[in-house]
């Protein structure tokens, strides 16, 4: 039987990527696409299965919203939570770097994604435009490339050297049906991986649909998207002119700073989201009662509430509350910002408010003015209500202000606060978790007369920026190669 049901892991979006008939196992990879989606109605029910593997379970939500906030020092477990897993594994080890294999869903489900976008693609070609609403197979092939270009970006600055254009330490480009004869692939430059984003991006453009809920892929998805590459590969001037057209095409800021979390899918600041079925919201939503709700066991840091003392918005992102643990209570502050108790907390990928800093900080780095620089700061901030409007009178104090800004505005969303630490430089100062680790470690150094201690430690902050690729991966393909230092 050449034959094999592709289309229910298509359409339905099944985790198993392992694809084979239970009554004959053909060679995996070996997938014949004839018959398998061959009307408009299956077209759509297969980029739905595609939109399925953004995040949506607790343990793919924890990655792709939290663990990035944990490893920067913004969020940490309570210290009186002391029994064995009493929250989840990870997040006991992510605030000290000890991580290995927490990113393999990341990186199964962004490639779960290209794959299924590639089969799509393949058989859009032979369904005629005639069987589609006017113009809706174009829009589907925009949505397609929007999808690819995500994921790709999502997997290059989680797996890949991003900010070093030089670098071989890219994605892996899976352009094609897999089959046999492309399984075993070698990774791309990450220059050759930008290039491969932005080709998608470019269709994208193109082609998808105008916004109409931030839950589908638009083309002003795609020039939000944009402007985000081009910040995070450093080419700042480009970032502040393309993050300046998205703000003028997108939705504008949501009046209120709350609702863009209590009603997400329908805040016109949201330009692109992954909300929940009912029985992901259900998972999502324990997750999230460990975080703030009911348990409260997840907390701000004292970095971020230092951070956020005396701003409008600390009383919408925390909250001081007597939670019960084991018995007693204990007074905390918890994160308010990211609790949704009836569906969770949908995982933002694009809003408007990041195109606000984007340009904020391409401007700075490219050395305009401080006051041009200032300007979506200040906008921000006045969204709120804030008195904290004053411009910088350096540039050092400028850049003060906007990684301020970056750690308050956006914290517990997607894994701003952690690439924030990275481009100013401020992960010790703020991950007092790792500062508390040198300390040991330069305590070594002075007991045994040597540097050896810090050295190993300095170096595992530079290796950990980044995940190691899945061990899967690893040898089941020969020639990808690992990430240095794992």
């Amino acid at each position: 039987m050449k034959k094999i049901l592709i289309v229910f892991s298509i359409i339905i979006g099944f985790t198993n990527c392992q694809l084979v008939d239970v009554l004959e196992q053909d060679p995996m990879y070996e997938l014949d696409l004839e018959n398998a989606i061959t009307s408009p109605k299956m077209a759509e029910l297969a980029l739905n299965g595609a939109y399925s593997y953004l995040p949506s379970t607790s343990t793919n939500y924890l990655f792709a919203a939290l663990s990035g906030s944990f490893m920067s020092g913004a969020m940490l477990r309570q210290d009186f939570v002391t029994s064995g897993n009493a929250i989840y594994y990870s997040e006991r080890y992510l605030n000290t770097l000890s991580y290995s294999s927490f990113g393999d869903g990341e990186w199964s489900d962004d490639y779960n994604i290209i794959k299924n976008v590639n089969y799509l693609l393949t058989s859009l070609e032979g369904i005629n435009d005639s069987e589609f609403e006017k113009g809706r197979k174009e829009e589907i092939v925009g949505e397609c490339h929007f999808l690819v270009a995500l994921a790709y970006f999502r997997l290059l600055r989680q797996f890949g050297e991003y900010w070093d254009e030089s670098s071989n330490y890219g994605v892996l480009v899976r352009d094609e049906i897999p089959s046999v004869a492309n399984a075993v692939k070698a990774r791309t430059t990450v220059a050759k991986s930008y290039e491969e984003i932005f080709n998608h991006l470019e269709i994208a453009l193109a082609q998808a649909p105008a916004y109409t809920t931030p839950t589908r892929a638009s083309v002003q998805a795609a020039k939000a998207l944009k402007a985000v590459v081009l910040f995070y590969q450093g080419k700042y001037s480009e970032a502040a002119v393309a993050a300046d057209e998205a703000i003028t095409s997108v939705n504008p800021l949501d009046p209120s700073y709350s609702n863009v979390f209590t009603n997400t899918e329908t805040s016109k600041e949201v330009i692109f989201c992954r909300a929940f079925s009912t029985d992901e919201a259900s998972d999502v939503s324990y997750l999230m009662e460990k975080a703030s709700g009911a348990s409260g066991l997840w907390g701000p840091t004292e970095s971020y509430m230092n951070l956020i003392e005396g701003d409008p918005r600390k009383t919408l992102v925390t909250e001081n509350k007597n939670v019960t643990y084991n018995g007693a209570t204990y007074n905390v502050n918890t994160v308010k910002k990211i609790y949704r108790p009836n569906d969770g907390v949908p995982v933002i990928f694009l809003r408007t408010a990041e195109l606000y800093l984007i340009k904020a900080e391409a401007l700075a780095r490219s050395n305009s003015s401080i006051a041009d620089a200032w300007a979506p700061i200040k906008e921000l901030r006045g969204r709120v209500g804030s008195t904290n409007l004053t411009e910088p009178a350096t540039r050092d104090e400028l850049m003060d202000e906007i990684f301020k800004e970056w750690w308050i505005e956006m914290a517990f969303e997607n894994w701003h606060e952690w690439f924030a630490v990275q481009r100013f430089d401020r992960l010790l100062e703020m991950n007092q978790s790792l500062a508390e680790q040198l300390e040991d470690e330069q305590e070594k150094d002075e007991e045994n007369n040597t540097a050896s201690f810090v050295e190993a430690f300095m170096q595992k902050l530079e290796t950990r920026k980044i995940y190691n690729i899945p061990t899967g991966e690893i040898n089941a393909n020969s020639i990808c190669e690992q990430n240095p230092g794992y």
